[in-house]
């Protein structure tokens, strides 16, 4: 599959790296204003001097491509990917999808009428353990989802585009979370509260930190921190997860050094307790140890493998843009919630 690829500043060399160690994909341009990051970049990609362009148009029309992976910041993906669907390539876009719900619906309506397979990076949720977690909710282990406490904590330093950002941490990484959620909970979110704030150790112009208290269909509630400025504290991307239900507790920690997945299971009948009791962990591991199977190609290469397949399979992705919309949707109604300090309504897009 013959690929340009828009924008290979920032993150956007991690997919340089990652399409080169996958079979059947090859960059064939590049596209970038930045002339040393072309440079660089291009030399890595194995893309010749003369496929390495400064605007998309010259790209279109030089070189013949199948789809495009589009880098570049949030505001530009309209008319970025707009315009290489109009050429008939298919696209997998950086997320966020846009800058705004209504721009992003717009991307996403384009795609439908043109017929192009348009798929958004929520590379977070294809990992071996959020899958085996999804299976195991699935399969009633913890019983009824009651509710889900969320934690994430790194230091970050803003650059470019990012760092004169109103809400930094919600766009650029709680829409991570926010995903995985949904896929999770296989549910779309109802409401959420928000609030934000940049702490003093921040490097960017706007909000680095967020608490947010989300409900989900049947009841089932989620309480969500997270911090892009808290130094000397690193939860790893993933964050923190325990995941509650009317049988046990599962709980995901990638820094847990008893192992990044436990199940608490709770068979007693609490009903028959009538004397004060709090339970506290032993000095020795708890819990049981559940290890996730291999699902093969993760993250960002299971994104490129998954696009090239729906695409040739003619099948919707799984983080396709339609789907992404309800992602987008709980981001951008917790900014709301959060500038407005009230509850939101979390919208539903169609298209």
């Amino acid at each position: 599959m013959r690929v340009i690829q828009a924008g290979v500043g920032g993150f956007g060399g991690s997919w340089i790296y990652a399409l080169k160690q996958c079979e059947g994909l090859t960059h064939v341009a590049l596209v970038d204003p930045n002339p040393q990051a072309l440079q660089q970049m291009g030399e890595i990609a194995g893309v010749p001097p003369e496929h390495r362009f400064t605007n998309l148009d010259e790209a279109l029309k030089t070189v013949a491509a199948d789809g495009l992976i589009d880098c570049t910041p949030a505001p530009f993906h309209k008319v970025t990917s707009v315009k290489a669907m109009e050429a008939g390539l298919h696209i997998l876009a950086e997320k966020p999808l846009s800058d705004s719900l209504e721009t992003a619906v717009e991307i996403v309506r384009e795609a439908k009428q043109l017929g192009r397979t348009l798929m958004v990076t929520q590379q977070f949720r294809y990992q071996d353990q959020p899958r085996h977690l999804r299976r195991l909710m699935l399969e009633g282990v913890i019983g009824e989802i009651d509710h889900i406490v969320a934690e994430f904590q790194i230091q970050g330093l803003m650059a470019g585009w990012r760092q004169t950002m109103d809400h930094p941490f919600l766009m650029d990484m709680a829409v991570h979370h926010f995903d995985m959620m949904r896929y999770l909970l296989g549910e779309n979110a109802l409401t959420v509260t928000a609030h934000t704030w940049n702490p003093k150790v921040s490097n960017a112009k706007g909000d680095m930190s967020a608490v947010a208290w989300i409900e989900f269909p049947g009841g089932v509630k989620v309480n969500y921190t997270g911090s892009f400025a808290t130094p000397g504290v690193d939860t790893g991307w993933n964050g923190r997860w325990a995941i509650t239900g009317s049988k046990g507790t599962l709980i995901w920690n990638q820094r847990d050094e008893w192992g990044p997945i436990r199940l608490f299971r709770q068979n007693a009948d609490y009903a028959q307790y009538h004397e004060q009791h709090f339970f506290t962990p032993l000095p020795e591991p708890w819990g049981e140890p559940i290890t996730a199977p291999s699902m093969g190609a993760t993250g960002h290469h299971f994104d490129l493998y998954h696009w090239k397949a729906c695409i040739e399979q003619g099948v919707e992705p799984e983080t396709s843009g339609r789907d992404n919309l309800n992602t987008l949707a709980l981001t951008f109604a917790a900014i709301e919630s959060a500038n407005e300090r009230r509850t939101v309504d979390v919208p539903c897009p169609t298209v």
